[in-house]
């Protein structure tokens, strides 16, 4: 594409999800803007030519690549080389099971040009549940305006995030110790001053298939590991935290899914544990039912 180049959307299909196909589809019908990106799809080895040619008459463009990954290594370093090989000013990171509304393109080359000062730009988008019966709902989710607390707990961006180059020249791009990989580059970008911009209006959907157990039990360590990649970004009670858990201290919990400890919520967490460690908590448990007791007597 060369100089016509414009945007570059890098779709992570290590695992061979069956939902690329209609994630293309959404891409082709793009009302503007198509003749001015390219897709770069990168693969686990399985791909062959032939779904190359499948996925660029799908997409409606043949500014379509796959890059395959060697076997020995890791996704994150997989994805940063695909990142180099691009040629976009604006990189839009994909996942199969994500879908981009036809004004998608429109609104974001808009937002880059009428607004030189955005340099991520995140929509609201629309929650899809896969089944019936996999316990999540469909539904609209209208996400809040950026601030550093809620990044600092969850990762409430959502599919569909697009951002200039410059600010990926200035990140360490994915790292591999967490595979919170996204919710880890959003807190890379936001450590150094980026200027975030929502769109309040849906531009883009994905499934929420309900969580697998190991990913529950998981989540601990991954989000932990994410403390620790950019601690500046983080409350010193944070950190202590992270470094905690990693070291398998008792007082340091995993604490809600995808959810990570706030300062206040570290505290009380180690005012808890030193609670127990001294056997307060029993001497309260039994003050409240000899007041109960008291209680019903009178």
């Amino acid at each position: 594409m060369g100089a016509a180049s414009h945007v570059s959307i890098i779709v992570s299909d290590l695992e061979n999800h069956r939902c690329l196909p209609r994630m293309l589809q959404s891409v082709s019908r793009q009302s503007t803007g198509l003749d001015r990106v390219e897709i770069l799809v990168t693969g686990n080895g399985s791909h062959t030519p032939f779904d190359l040619s499948a996925w660029s008459a799908i997409a409606g463009t043949d500014a379509i690549r796959l890059v395959q990954a060697a076997p020995d290594v890791a996704p994150g370093e997989t994805l940063n080389s695909t990142v180099a090989g691009s040629q976009g000013d604006l990189l839009l990171f994909m996942r199969p099971d994500y879908r981009l509304d036809p004004k998608y393109l429109t609104t974001a080359l808009s937002v880059f040009t009428d607004c030189p000062e955005a340099e991520i730009m995140y929509p609201d988008y629309i929650r899809l549940a896969p089944d019936k019966n996999s316990g999540v709902t469909s539904g609209l989710v209208q996400l809040p305006d950026f601030d550093d607390s809620l990044l600092q707990t969850m990762n409430f961006l959502g599919p569909a995030v697009m951002m200039r180059r410059q600010v990926w020249e200035r990140i360490h791009g994915f790292r591999d110790n967490t595979t919170y990989r996204y919710w880890d580059l959003w807190v890379q970008a936001a450590a150094m001053g980026t200027a975030f911009f929502h769109v309040n209006y849906p531009l883009a959907s994905c499934e929420h298939a309900k969580t697998p157990f190991r990913e529950r039990a998981e989540d601990g360590r991954r989000k932990a590991m994410l403390v620790v990649n950019t601690q500046s970004y983080f409350h010193m009670h944070t950190v202590r935290w992270a470094l905690a858990y990693l070291r398998g201290d008792p007082w340091a919990q995993a604490f809600n899914f995808m959810t990570i400890p706030d300062s206040i919520e570290v505290t009380r967490m180690m005012h808890e544990f030193n609670m127990k460690s001294m056997g307060t908590d029993v001497l309260v448990r039994e003050a409240i039912r000899q007041f109960d007791r008291s209680s019903r007597r009178a």
